[in-house]
């Protein structure tokens, strides 16, 4: 709560704070963080009809409803109803939420900021990337969160890369690790992402045409 006192102001709007600014950012989200929430609120949205997505389309973007049904569909042919409100609902305004306090953590200039998304999908509970996938790697505890994220071989290999991340990241404030690709700052040039999964890498920009259009159409973040 921003109470001029003991928050004195926002820490990300309408800029970053100088409070904490020589301090280094992680901030990521996952590829499809609304499966979880629709799971819990809308169990029927699995089997949304082609009239409930343009329903829900417009309650997000109004009059850009259209266009953003329009690329989402051209960048992804072929996916369901369901599924393409899926990364439309996470892209805006989870993701778009977090590209945005990257680029004001990056244009105060005075600490780095390093992005993902966590793309690795789940093999047990048909959610995908959803919202918390990526914590039992953040904190290497596949053991206990089974029901989420399964036990297999390569889901261990993946904790292991993640979690050294982090600890780098905390040590140093630097997340690179011999185990992952180069890990370079986000800035507004650039835009580097890590994209986690078994395969992980570093790409600029990821969401480019995406990110373009909700900035024009969607209300701020």
């Amino acid at each position: 709560m921003v109470d001029g006192r003991s928050l004195p102001r926002h820490p990300f709007f309408p800029d970053a704070s100088p409070v904490g600014a020589d301090v280094p950012v992680i901030i990521g989200y996952n590829r499809t963080e609304a499966t979880f929430f629709l799971a819990s609120r809308d169990p029927s949205a699995p089997k949304m009809t082609e009239e409930s997505l343009q329903t829900r389309t417009k309650t997000l973007f109004g009059d850009g409803a259209p266009r953003v049904l329009e690329l989402y569909r051209k960048l992804h042919p072929g996916l369901s109803p369901y599924d393409l409100f899926v990364l439309m609902s996470t892209d805006y305004p989870t993701g778009l939420g977090s590209i945005r306090l990257a680029e004001r953590k990056a244009a105060s200039g005075k600490a780095p900021v390093y992005v993902y998304n966590f793309n690795w999908e789940t093999p047990v509970t048909g959610l995908h990337s959803p919202h918390t996938i990526e914590i039992p790697f953040v904190f290497n505890n596949i053991a206990i969160a089974k029901p989420l994220v399964g036990d297999g071989a390569e889901t261990q290999a993946l904790a292991d890369k993640v979690c050294d991340a982090w600890i780098a990241f905390a040590r140093s404030g630097d997340p690179s690790t011999p185990a992952l690709p180069k890990w370079t700052p986000f800035t507004e040039k650039d835009r580097a992402t890590m994209l986690f999964n078994n395969e992980s890498k570093v790409v600029n920009d990821p969401i480019r045409e995406k990110r373009l259009l909700l900035n024009e159409v969607a209300k701020p973040v």
